[in-house]
């Protein structure tokens, strides 16, 4: 079986979906691999690997991690239309499957996947057994749990642009946190109305929100916890090696310095020989934990371990859409973080990596639906007055992406109940910069 995903083409692995292909193989006996599926795919070629490979097989393939891609939603018809079931699993599964509500009143939004997929499976892969090969027209859902399997084959993922090519993983991943911890704190925040249209009379409105307000895997999955020393330790003696070492892994965790020294001694201890850690990390974590990191970087420095805060997620450097966020930092908490790293680069070095010209790039979220001449003007005075452009920021901002599922999908179909106003739909996310009023 064949789990398809969205891919980049770069060096780095897919977690969820190679240990699905995993499972699959060494549980279930289902020989299964991953194929990343490039932007610029060439269609035609695509359907000829698939009529090659899964001639004289059973014609099952599953999805995940659509990234909002919706030439990756148009392969499910055409291969709907050559008989095979499709499974669709990872993050928003079920969210995707089902829908937005009331799409019989609003026909913009998304209406679901559910005509399309076969089972849709929500939760670890762990619970996945032979008999729901047999279901139809299911969602199936499972709750997460610390006890996961996190076996990893990094050989069994693909790349495919116009013809299928191993992928080298040089980027592993290691699972730490299920979750994240800044995901079970609600907040209710009130959001005007986007820029566009504050001179329609609409008002502020509330919204409900666990995490940060535009993410949508915070309401997908909220926080389990961690998965344990022992689950750690095999994760990081499982991936491959190059020259006697580790490969470089990204740690998954939101919150992951608490972890950090005991990840080196344990490493240590058993005698793994890692090169680098990537953090994808929040700033709170990082200003909370300020006066442990020198310990720490000195325990990687003596192991010759890079320590690389690889994204961190800032978002903006304005006060007021960092509430709107819901990010639970300020700006002063971001100069805060970054005068941390730089004073720590003074001293560690190359063992302390986390500049642009590193590799690292960080969260900067740009355009937003509330840019007005006070939001712009204070993001530019913040990013000149302590040089964030010199380190910080990355080659290019990213949009403002409103998944249906996300607590801002809320918020947009607020909007639509209570105005004439009605917003387009492209696949899963939603369109906040393409207003129209009905009937217009």
């Amino acid at each position: 079986m064949i789990i398809f995903t969205h891919h980049t083409g770069e060096p780095h692995s897919i977690l969820g979906a190679q240990i699905a292909a995993t499972f699959f193989h060494r549980k279930l006996l289902i020989p299964s691999m991953v194929v990343g599926i490039e932007r610029d795919f060439s269609k035609e070629k695509f359907f000829r690997f698939i009529d090659e490979y899964y001639s004289g097989k059973e014609k099952v393939v599953a999805f995940s991690h659509l990234c909002g891609r919706t030439d990756m939603i148009g392969l499910f018809q055409e291969l709907k239309k050559k008989g095979f079931v499709i499974i669709l699993g990872g993050p928003q599964a079920r969210q995707d499957y089902y829908g937005e509500p009331n799409t019989d009143l609003y026909p913009n939004r998304f209406g679901g996947l559910k005509s399309m997929i076969d089972i849709a499976f929500q939760g670890p892969v762990d619970h996945f057994g032979l008999e729901h090969l047999g279901l139809r027209g299911v969602s199936l859902e499972y709750p997460w749990t610390k006890n996961l399997f996190l076996e990893v084959d990094w050989s069994n993922i693909y790349t495919f642009s116009d013809h299928i090519k191993k992928l080298e993983v040089r980027l592993g991943q290691v699972m730490n946190a299920i979750g994240c911890p800044h995901a079970t704190k609600h907040q209710t925040i009130a959001l005007p109305p986007p820029i566009d249209l504050q001179e329609k009379g609409i008002p502020e409105l509330s919204v409900e929100s666990e995490g940060c307000i535009f993410c949508d895997v915070s309401r997908d999955k909220g926080y389990h916890g961690t998965v344990g020393r022992d689950k750690i330790i095999a994760q990081m003696i499982g991936l491959p090696e190059v020259d006697g070492k580790k490969i470089p892994f990204e740690l998954i965790d939101e919150y992951p310095i608490h972890s950090l020294a005991n990840l080196l001694e344990d490493t240590e201890r058993v005698k793994i020989k890692i090169s680098q850690i990537n953090l994808v990390c929040r700033v709170d974590d990082i200003n909370a934990h300020a006066s442990d990191l020198t310990e720490i970087l000195t325990l990687a420095q003596k192991q010759d371990v890079k320590i690389m805060f690889a994204s961190i997620g800032f978002e903006s450097f304005c006060d007021r859409l960092l509430q709107y966020f819901c990010k639970g930092i300020t700006v002063a908490d971001i100069v805060e973080c970054v005068e941390t790293l730089r004073r720590l680069k003074d001293r560690f070095g190359s063992h302390l990596l986390y500049r642009r010209d590193e590799g690292a790039t960080h969260g900067f979220i740009r355009p937003t639906p509330w840019d007005d001449s006070e939001t712009l003007q204070e993001i530019d005075r913040n990013i000149f007055l302590h040089r964030f452009f010199e380190d910080l920021l990355p080659e290019h901002s990213t949009p403002l992406i409103i998944h249906h599922a996300s607590y801002l999908g809320d918020w947009i179909r607020q909007i639509e109940s209570k105005t004439s106003i009605t917003f387009s739909r492209e696949g899963t996310w939603i369109e906040w910069w393409n207003p129209s009023l009905k009937g217009s």
